[in-house]
């Protein structure tokens, strides 16, 4: 399969997925109803490592909650490094979804699409390229852990691999 098949497939999920969780209805009871409608702050940091040439990601996003901080949006830069493409910077748009639970563990699916600047890329000077990820885990409080796929590329070279990431939520609106 070519890799416009892969962006192809990539882009139906990353919409499709935003869709469908805010279709989802929120465990609401009538003395919280006004406190669940509420706009929120969030503000995310999540580091791990990758595997296509086992390299390091650090992500920083800035974001608003709706629905009582079950559906976040928010703009996102990181760090990562490999030995292939050397340091490169992501900038990305995030949506993040947590799907509702009666126990302190609430599962997430993680979503985000950008671009990403490499200063270099196999000796070539740097370069922009496509960054996109989709991930799925779980939050414990203001902590969380996330593990997904991810393509990205740099000028004309796409590649794919699998991510892990633990991170920290702060949420301005949280208990």
């Amino acid at each position: 399969m070519k890799m416009q098949h892969y962006l192809v497939i990539s882009i139906v999920i990353l919409t499709t997925f935003p869709i469908l969780s805010f279709g989802q209805g929120t465990i609401v009871t009538n003395e919280n109803s006004e406190k669940d409608k509420k706009i929120s702050y969030s503000f995310i940091t999540e580091h791990g490592m990758y595997m296509w040439w086992a390299g390091y990601a650090g992500v920083f996003v800035n974001g608003i909650c709706f629905n009582k901080t079950q559906d976040l949006v928010g703009i996102g830069i990181g760090l990562e490094y490999d030995i292939a493409s050397g340091p490169s910077y992501p900038i990305f748009v995030n949506y993040r979804h947590y799907f509702p639970s009666k126990t302190k563990l609430e599962p997430l699916i993680n979503i985000a699409i950008g671009t990403r600047l490499c200063t270099w890329y196999s000796w070539k000077p740097s370069m922009l390229g496509l960054y996109t990820t989709i991930a799925s885990g779980f939050r414990v409080k203001s902590f969380s852990f996330s593990s997904g796929l991810f393509v990205k590329s740099l000028n004309s070279d796409f590649f794919a691999g699998f991510e892990i990431k633990l991170g920290y939520t702060f949420n301005a609106n949280k208990k």
